[in-house]
């Protein structure tokens, strides 16, 4: 059995699999423009992206965290060189500014706190962190036009929050200082201050 995380991410679909590594490349260019000393993942899942960010600056310290002991486990076979570890996005056993750039990457859409991981995720961060959301309406038009999750009209089973650029932002701007809204769609990317 795997996560729906790892699924998507071995999709057979073309397109699918074009726009996750075209995704994936866009966040991945960001970070190194950034020139980070160090960057923690949280809610990393099997590592997909901390493989990408680690390929594009190999020398970099990571951490990645997840709360999925199925995802660490698959993870550690996929990526034996990444260090994953077990962790929650509202408890981060991390110290206050212990780490330069925090990325979290496709997680708020699944809390029901987005706010309190936002907190926990500003409190670790010395210079930036790093966002990702499905960019809806986009999103879930996209799935339907694949014909999943019709019955839901699109929307993932387990995606509870969705925002469009501009109310990401907000939300964002609430806790952090947002430098950079952009998309690689169906996602959006924000670039926040601490």
């Amino acid at each position: 059995m795997s996560t729906t995380n790892r699924q998507k991410f071995e999709t057979g679909n073309s397109v699918v699999k074009g726009l996750i590594d075209r995704f994936h490349r866009q966040i991945a260019s960001l970070i190194v423009g950034l020139k980070p000393t160090n960057l923690l993942e949280v809610g990393c899942g099997e590592g997909f992206l901390l493989a990408v960010i680690k390929k594009a600056w190999p020398e970099l310290p990571i951490l990645g965290l997840d709360n999925s002991e199925l995802a660490l486990a698959d993870g550690h076979k996929l990526f034996p060189d990444l260090p994953l570890q077990p962790g929650d996005i509202y408890r981060l056993n991390q110290a206050d500014a212990s780490w330069d750039v925090v990325v979290a990457s496709e997680i708020l859409e699944h809390l029901d706190h987005p706010d309190r991981a936002l907190t926990e995720l500003r409190r670790v961060a010395r210079r930036y962190v790093v966002l990702s959301v499905p960019w809806e309406p986009w999103f879930r038009l996209g799935s339907l036009g694949r014909g999943k999750h019709l019955r839901r009209f699109g929307n993932h089973p387990e995606h509870i929050n969705h925002w469009t650029k501009r109310s990401f932002a907000a939300f964002v701007n609430q806790q952090l200082r947002v430098e950079r809204v952009t998309s690689a769609f169906p996602w959006i990317l924000v670039l926040a201050r601490v």
